[in-house]
């Protein structure tokens, strides 16, 4: 073959190319009644699937604002029929501390894979749950936070719940909220686990807000690591106190120790229960020598009002 001739089938193909993608751009701006533009910008406000975007602007002829109300009622409803009772074991943990530390609140947002908890608009639902919940009141339960699952829902085409929201109000005038989130996630208050505590002087005026602050965050360093469970022995419900003990007491069997000892025994074993599930008898393990957490709040002239822990094991 000739350069001429070769030349001339190089011409051809190109021809046949361009005609090919003339006529797709014709079948997307004319036929389906939207332009390209119009499915890329709805496109990268949902991350809906390129087919479910086609359906929403052709059912609103090509109108992206109308588009997105299509996907929120009819792809929602669409994808969650699909993703329902699957299992969700992956997710992040939402924290939202408010500006005067007042308040606070704590999230769990569920998925199904640890690829889908990773991604940005996961990331970014979290957060705003986290956020809502702090912020507004029932309303936004009810309504924002369906709206915000079903969006993300037909985003990421995976089964999502939220499994946890508590907000948290400060007991104490001077009582203020720190927190911790662990392996944050793009730098946002979105993790596998996070802690928010309430610290407060233990004298009105004795300690000040920027040391109460780094006293509240190493503290909820502290409950991340250590995992309490109860914040002190008198929160242990007396129940389970009851049944540790028995526990303690048959594992001493058949002892000729007068019952007055027994009870001793128990009691000093008792203790080691507790320096395992109350935080203010754990070793604090931010600080160093690891002194008793109530021992380092004594010092630092705080008191310790309340925490929370979640993770996305829990």
């Amino acid at each position: 073959m000739s350069t001429t001739q070769r030349f001339s089938s190089i011409l051809l193909r190109c021809a046949s190319r361009t005609k090919s993608l003339h006529r797709f751009q014709q079948r997307c701006n004319f036929s389906a009644g939207f332009s390209m533009e119009a499915l890329k910008e709805l496109r990268s406000l949902t991350g809906a699937p390129i087919v479910e975007c086609k359906k929403a602007l052709q059912s609103t002829d090509g109108a992206v604002q109308s588009a997105l109300d299509w996907l929120r009622e009819h792809g929602a409803a669409k994808a969650t029929s699909k993703v329902q009772g699957r299992e969700t074991t992956q997710g992040l943990i939402g924290l939202q501390v408010a500006s005067d530390g007042k308040s606070a609140s704590l999230v769990q947002v569920a998925c199904e894979t640890d690829f889908a908890a990773l991604s940005a608009r996961f990331v970014e639902l979290v957060t705003k749950v986290a956020s809502g919940t702090l912020g507004h009141e029932e309303s936004f339960q009810a309504d924002s936070v369906q709206r915000l699952l079903d969006e993300a829902v037909v985003a990421i085409r995976e089964n999502i719940s939220v499994k946890q929201a508590f907000k948290f109000e400060a007991t104490e005038a001077e009582g203020i909220f720190v927190g911790y989130v662990h392996n944050r996630v793009d730098g946002k208050d979105a993790g596998f686990a996070a802690a928010v505590v309430e610290v407060a002087p233990r004298q009105p005026g004795s300690v000040s807000r920027e040391k109460l602050q780094e006293i509240g965050k190493r503290l909820a360093m502290h409950v991340v690591a250590a995992r309490p469970t109860y914040l002190s022995s008198d929160d242990i419900p007396q129940d389970e106190l009851t049944k540790e003990k028995d526990i303690l007491r048959n594992q001493m069997g058949d002892s000729d120790k007068p019952p007055e000892i027994l009870e001793k025994i128990v009691n000093g074993r008792l203790h080691k229960y507790f320096e395992q599930f109350c935080l203010l008898e754990q070793a604090h393990m931010i600080e160093e020598a690891n002194p008793k957490v109530k021992m380092f709040l004594k010092d630092s002239n705080v008191v310790l009002k309340q925490f929370k822990l979640m993770t996305t094991g829990n």
